[in-house]
């Protein structure tokens, strides 16, 4: 998504290490998870950040763009390299690649109540946060200066930041495949009704 600012951006990268597979890859419901997602998402024009594998994986769809990384960069050094590729003045908007029931209008739906002045924000569900995570310029300041082995979630400490969660009742900003029984769960429910193709 490129409009009022913003640029929409997957992080597709990572050990996958409480799944014990690489998650992104495995069909959920038929379709590798990282299409499913990719898919859900291509109204909003998204950068998918990841490893040829994913880039493979979803090849193909409109709308979708890509940036490859090392096959092993993790979630600070796939968000640096987005970051580096994007002009400066744009704002981020970042999501992990796991969250089998975001789509393109809870995300439209997302963006368009946050407040101008926010540097960081993201939605909250019952107390869970989730995404996609807004970084304005002034936060994207902080990125180059991640250590790589750290997660980005710090940045919303940094208190000369405003960061904002705004409450959501929707869960898909938050139901997440981290481990096979959350799979196994999410890939019932997808089964059972909640199915994209892609």
């Amino acid at each position: 998504m490129e409009r009022d600012g913003m640029r929409l951006v997957v992080l597709a990268a990572g050990s996958s290490r409480r799944m014990g597979r690489d998650k992104l890859l495995a069909p959920f419901a038929g379709v590798p998870l990282v299409r499913r997602l990719a898919a859900a998402l291509a109204p909003l024009r998204p950068l998918v950040v990841g490893p040829d594998a994913v880039a493979d994986a979803v090849a193909g769809l409109a709308g979708v763009e890509v940036l490859r990384t090392p096959p092993t960069a993790g979630p600070s050094v796939t968000l640096a390299l987005a970051d580096a590729a994007i002009p400066r003045d744009r704002a981020l908007a970042v999501a992990a690649a796991d969250l089998p029931f975001l789509d393109a209008p809870l995300v439209a739906a997302f963006l368009a109540r946050v407040p101008p002045g926010a540097d960081i924000a993201f939605p909250e569900v019952a107390g869970v946060p989730g995404h996609p995570v807004v970084w304005s310029p002034r936060a994207r300041e902080r990125i180059a200066g991640l250590d790589p082995g750290a997660p980005p979630i710090r940045i919303r400490r940094d208190l000369d930041l405003t960061a904002v969660a705004l409450a959501c009742a929707a869960d898909g900003y938050v139901v997440d495949v981290d481990t096979p029984d959350a799979w196994t769960q999410a890939e019932r429910r997808a089964r059972a009704g909640e199915r994209r193709e892609g």
